[in-house]
């Protein structure tokens, strides 16, 4: 595994060295990177129920250890996939950004991005992980403003704003558990011996510091700030596979505490808020890659709810659950890594091709960019979790997890498990609605925009063939459903000593194929046979009551969402703008909708940071004497402290 790890540290190397050569090394980085995550795709693959282990050569602070076990190869092999698929995609894509930044430090940033990415996963200590951690941290940062443009900075600046809280509560659990565990290395962590108090005190801390990093509702502001601005091959690395690493280490650190219940409990209840909220703010977007970002919000819900059923299973000694649970989880992030950067990717190819992420300044583009528009719909499909596609298979499962809870006894678990029910199924419903508005927008029905529609032409097919490679993949996961559950039931059994692989059962998908095949031939049948519908066809504009039909007659975005916005007005804030450039003119009218939680939660306490950095902003007023005083006052205390702790 370390020769992979070197594979991408001498790509990003050999890609900045090309600074003054943007073109050359562009080409070379993004082609050493897909050629190099292809071959640590096989090689964590085929080593997938193998433990390795590599030790960092030299004299280190901390001699950086690296291991990876099942749980590790499989998500190590995740990234890999990913990462693949967008290089190839980045050889074309990138080239957008030539105006905008030197294409030698995008090359060089996405492979040492994938490079961190994968050393985080592999890492095994605690100084290791954590510096790692925030490499990767401000690698994505530095994604971000290659899109530089109005407000990149603010947007990138919230983001690390979170990721650094997220990180301070990441690093005092860590600490703590290597003081309890008597060592740094997680290796040496062993089944951590403490109350159940303290345990969910240190659970409550991973939560925090990774489901942060993972977009878990009430973090989840940076999404659509972060990923509407990187350019959208970061955005489906980002979204496919950093909130991955997050939900990786989360699983990892939380095995190592002594499970309870009441662990399950806390992740239905964030799972379930996460998933209504996520989806919710996805379905009234205008901006096509703000609802793909809240999306991500919904499907790292429905990942918690899965893992809930795992620690509620693990606690309560319940195999079947918590094996149910597992598989669940893993399905659907090995899914949404999928379906969610070929989303991402494919948003890539309307904007370079369109200029607008604005839904309703869109319309009519399958005619103009038809495999786009096919391999759309593929992924809208899957993320809308409609059989027989992948996101349809994990879903099942997550489900078949929360009724296997629900039926126990006690009024928690029928609460908890019940909410987490109604939400994925409310949630699934809402997802089907922003998706089907989205494609509905972009691909459908008559320009709304004549001068954008007419620069619009189908990407070149070295985008084409690695989005194509994504969305077969998202069929085949759903169809080979079983397959895929039972690897992950071999894998997962090794956490849980009692439970049997064999107790996770799936739907036989190429049945579900042959019967929705057939109830799409049946009515064509009964027509012919009915000798009915036999006229020719008559193509026509549609009826407008007597009218002329023209493209601003049909429906919008704004008013596809319209009861929804009315019903959940309680919930959602909005900004609207009207202009009228004349007396006689069109008027042009925005709705944007605004977050609730940014407004009530995190913007007040950025106006009373920066009113008390204005008041602290008295003590820098340039005089050394005054510096020289601070720090004498300073010792002095210090000594007052240490003498009286003494």
């Amino acid at each position: 595994m370390e020769t992979i790890y070197t594979l991408f540290l001498l790509a990003s190397l050999l890609s900045i060295a090309l600074y003054k050569k943007p073109l050359w090394a562009h080409r070379l980085g993004f082609a050493l990177a897909s050629l190099f995550s292809l071959y640590a795709a096989i090689f964590f693959f085929s080593h997938l129920g193998e433990t390795l282990v590599w030790k960092l050569p030299g004299s280190f602070i901390s001699a950086p250890t690296f291991r990876l076990d099942s749980l590790g190869m499989l998500f190590s092999f995740l990234i890999s996939v990913v990462a693949f698929a967008v290089s190839l995609f980045s050889l074309d894509y990138a080239r957008f950004y030539e105006k905008k930044a030197n294409l030698a430090a995008f090359a060089s940033l996405m492979n040492a991005f994938i490079l961190s990415m994968l050393l985080v996963v592999a890492s095994d200590g605690v100084f290791s992980f954590m510096l790692l951690w925030e490499v990767m941290t401000l690698i994505s940062a530095l994604l971000i403003l290659i899109n530089d443009g109005e407000g990149a900075s603010k947007k990138a600046m919230i983001y690390l704003g979170i990721a650094q809280l997220g990180a301070f509560c990441l690093m005092v659990a860590l600490l703590v558990m290597a003081s309890l565990a008597g060592s740094f290395e997680f290796s040496e962590f062993g089944r951590l011996d403490i109350s159940e108090g303290a345990s969910i005190a240190l659970f409550l801390l991973l939560l925090v510091g990774l489901g942060s990093k993972a977009g878990m509702f009430p973090f989840h502001v940076w999404l659509p700030l972060a990923y509407g601005q990187c350019p959208s091959n970061a955005s489906a690395l980002m979204s496919g596979v950093m909130i991955k690493v997050a939900l990786f280490a989360f699983i990892k650190f939380s095995l190592l505490l002594p499970l309870s219940s009441t662990f399950g409990y806390i992740l239905l209840l964030f799972g379930g808020l996460s998933v209504l909220f996520g989806v919710l703010y996805a379905v009234v977007a205008n901006d096509y890659k703000a609802a793909i970002a809240y999306s991500s919000c919904e499907n790292v819900g429905i990942i918690f709810l899965g893992l809930g059923a795992a620690f509620y299973g693990i606690g309560e000694n319940l195999p079947v659950v918590a094996l149910l649970g597992f598989v669940a989880a893993l399905f659907h992030i090995l899914n949404h890594a999928l379906f969610k950067s070929l989303l991402f990717m494919l948003s890539g190819n309307l904007y370079t091709a369109t200029g607008s992420k604005e839904m309703d300044s869109l319309g009519g583009i399958h005619k103009k960019m038809p495999f786009t528009s096919i391999l759309f719909l593929v992924a809208v499909l899957a993320i809308g979790a409609l059989p027989p596609l992948n996101g349809f298979a994990s879903e099942w499962v997550t489900y078949q997890a929360m009724l296997q809870g629900g039926v126990e006894e006690g009024i928690a678990p029928r609460l908890f498990f019940t909410f987490g029910i109604i939400a994925l199924a409310v949630g699934g419903a809402l997802a089907i609605m922003a998706f089907s508005k989205a494609y509905g927008a972009l691909f459908l029905g008559l320009p709304r925009d004549e001068a954008i529609y007419e620069g619009i032409q189908e990407v070149s097919s070295i985008r084409l063939w690695p989005l194509a490679f994504l969305a077969s993949l998202c069929v085949g996961l759903g169809i080979f459903m079983g397959e895929v559950v039972s690897l992950l039931s071999t894998m997962v059994a090794s956490y849980i000593p009692t439970a049997n692989a064999e107790d996770a059962s799936t739907l036989s998908m190429p049945l579900v194929v042959l019967v929705m095949l057939l109830c799409a031939v049946v009515p064509f049948v009964l027509l012919y046979i009915t000798k009915a519908n036999h006229a020719p066809i008559r193509v026509t504009e549609p009826w407008a009551c007597g009218f002329i039909y023209n493209k601003n007659m049909q429906i919008g975005s704004n008013a596809f969402t319209g009861d929804i916005r009315r019903a959940l007005r309680f919930l959602l804030r909005y900004e609207s703008e009207s202009k009228m450039e004349g007396y006689f003119s069109r008027v042009t009218y925005k709705k944007k909708a605004r977050d609730l939680f940014w407004d009530r939660l995190y913007e007040p306490v950025i106006s009373w940071v920066m009113e008390a950095a204005d008041k602290i902003g008295i003590f820098q007023n340039g005089r050394t004497n005054l510096y020289a005083g601070y720090i004498l006052v300073y010792l002095c205390l210090v000594l007052i402290f240490g003498y009286y702790h003494l």
